[in-house]
């Protein structure tokens, strides 16, 4: 069934109530949720520092003459988050992340569940922060798809047919801190600058235009997909029908 699993989808898709059911199908499945400190791959509150510099951070990987560092509370932070730096320097970076993560997946026993890897962050950082071209992010996602190509992937991509309401509902359930912190990055970030959106309503608006993004450069994929609308909560049920079909290269439902 292949190595990797890939778990897309817009916030309150239900991407990680999906990533940790299915986990629970098999010993050798390993989830990593997109802010998990060991993920062989994403680099959440990490920072790229350069140079021959003195730091108090852990170095948990490096590249070249630079080295990804994380930081502990009360520690002096030098460098700069991974996922502020300019687009182009970003990707190549995790593209050598990727590379890295690859050849150690082929060689040991687990098969990985990732969320939000291979979609969600390029168009977040790319889209959302940066604004820069879409074919830009589509030509670092392809690349990626390209990569994992020995790992036999699978992307399960958990669509939102009613945007409007489920992210209503999203952020409803979600505490103060996390409805400002979300809205407030999704409007005042280069794409909401450029495109005047403000509120809810402008986070609304820019989530429909990444899911349509997103579900166009997977159309484009030579990655083995499956497509799930998830507003009712039954993506479990739905994957199972669409996995039994047999042949199933892409799928829908």
């Amino acid at each position: 069934m292949g190595k990797l699993w890939l778990i897309e989808g817009l916030p309150g898709s239900g991407k990680t109530t999906f990533a940790e059911t299915f986990v629970t199908r098999g010993s050798s499945y390993k989830f990593y949720s997109e802010i998990d400190a060991s993920h062989p791959v994403d680099l959440h509150d990490v920072h790229w520092v350069e140079g021959d510099i003195r730091f108090e951070g852990e170095v948990i990987d490096q590249d070249g003459e630079g080295r990804f560092v994380r930081y502990r509370a009360g520690e002096a932070i030098y460098g700069t988050d991974v996922y502020e730096l300019p687009f182009e320097k970003h990707v190549d970076l995790m593209i050598g992340r990727w590379h890295r993560f690859v050849e150690r997946a082929q060689r040991d026993e687990v098969d990985y569940v990732f969320e939000c890897a291979i979609l969600q962050n390029p168009f977040t950082i790319g889209m959302v922060s940066q604004h820069v071209p879409n074919e830009q992010i589509e030509r670092y996602i392809e690349t990626v798809a390209a990569l994992i190509t020995p790992l036999d992937p699978t992307v399960v991509y958990l669509e939102t047919n009613d945007v409007p309401a489920v992210f209503r509902n999203v952020y409803a359930e979600r505490p103060p801190e996390w409805q400002q912190g979300f809205v407030d990055y999704y409007t005042t970030r280069a794409y909401g600058r450029a495109n005047g959106l403000d509120g809810i309503e402008g986070t609304i608006r820019l989530l429909e235009e990444r899911q349509q993004r997103e579900l166009k450069v997977l159309s484009h994929l030579s990655l083995r997909t499956i497509r799930i609308v998830n507003d009712e909560r039954r993506a479990l049920e739905a994957f199972d029908k669409l996995w039994n079909k047999e042949g199933a290269g892409h799928a829908d439902a």
